[in-house]
């Protein structure tokens, strides 16, 4: 096989691979907690549930969204009993967030989740040695730098 040969298998398989998580991504499960839950609110809750009193700002910029899809998200989660705002105890003006007990049943069904779902890609990873690793994450780090200035251009 050639160089090119390769290089278009992989760009194929790259692209299953994105058209497959982007299905995922459609599709709502149910994390524990009788809900079915998007990944978009799988993934604020996950993230609320790694960083407890995050408020809404940094929500947003650890998804990548905007501070007003995350409110809209946020609010859904606390209607159904998902997520809390509280306000700072230095700060009145600020809400931050933080799951309720719901909320952490659906946290760690998600994790449990990711845990199934990357067992075997980690089973390669530990196989793999350093220097493997440092290569395979320098590509998707180009992956990644090429997409955002395809996105913004």
């Amino acid at each position: 096989m050639t160089k090119q040969e390769a290089f278009i298998n992989i760009g194929e398989t790259f692209n299953r691979i994105i058209n497959k998580f982007a299905s995922i991504e459609k599709k709502p499960r149910d994390f524990g907690t009788g809900d079915l839950l998007y990944p978009s609110e799988i993934h604020n809750i996950e993230i609320i549930g790694r960083n407890p009193g995050i408020n809404v700002t940094n929500l947003a910029k650890t998804l990548g969204v905007t501070k007003g899809a995350v409110s809209q998200i946020v609010n859904k989660l606390e209607r159904k009993n998902l997520v809390e705002k509280f306000r700072d105890s230095n700060n009145e003006k600020a809400v931050m967030l933080k799951l309720q007990k719901m909320g952490e049943i659906a946290f760690s069904g998600h994790e449990n989740f990711h845990a199934k779902f990357y067992s075997e890609i980690m089973d390669k990873v530990d196989n793999m040695t350093p220097e493997q690793i440092q290569f395979f994450q320098s590509i998707l780090d180009k992956i990644d730098k090429y997409v955002t200035t395809y996105m913004n251009s």
